[in-house]
């Protein structure tokens, strides 16, 4: 059965189901695995109820294989903009199902972003996941660009 026809079903529904089934969770895993699909479409935000049911796509994304995974890599960072979102914690770990030297190149364009925006919040909740994840000055291709972690909310 294909991805759409899958959602459609309660017990599939990502977007008003809270409490998945582990198992469904990672038969879509494996459905969304799929490298032709535009994976970023289901899991726009504006799709789901509420915020308690972004945990279902990052139980997906923990359980999705390389590389179609690192095409949720922008969803996971947008997660990060503010550490009192029920899933703050949960996507800042999934960080950790990924390779590191992936997670940084992202993490700094995202960091960019925040800062053009003025979004000192979402540089914490960044910094905060850096953390988590042991991710250096050294880490990062632009050193320059690891400093705006200085600018972070407090």
């Amino acid at each position: 059965m294909e991805v759409d026809e899958l959602l459609k079903l309660h017990k599939y529904d990502i977007y008003n189901n809270e409490s998945i089934n582990p198992d469904k969770l990672c038969h879509l895993a494996e459905s969304f695995s799929d490298e032709n699909i535009d994976i970023l479409k289901y899991f726009s935000y504006s799709k789901f109820t509420t915020k308690f049911c972004w945990l279902n796509p990052i139980l997906i994304i923990n359980k999705m294989k390389y590389p179609q995974k690192l095409k949720c890599l922008p969803w996971l960072f947008g997660l990060l903009k503010d550490v009192n979102w029920p899933v703050y914690e949960d996507a800042a770990h999934a960080l950790m199902s990924f390779d590191k030297k992936d997670v940084v190149s992202i993490m700094e364009k995202y960091l960019q972003k925040a800062y053009s925006e003025g979004d000192k919040m979402w540089i914490s909740g960044l910094y905060l996941a850096s953390q988590k994840l042991l991710i250096r000055t050294c880490d990062f291709q632009n050193k320059e660009i690891y400093q705006l972690f200085y600018l972070r909310d407090l």
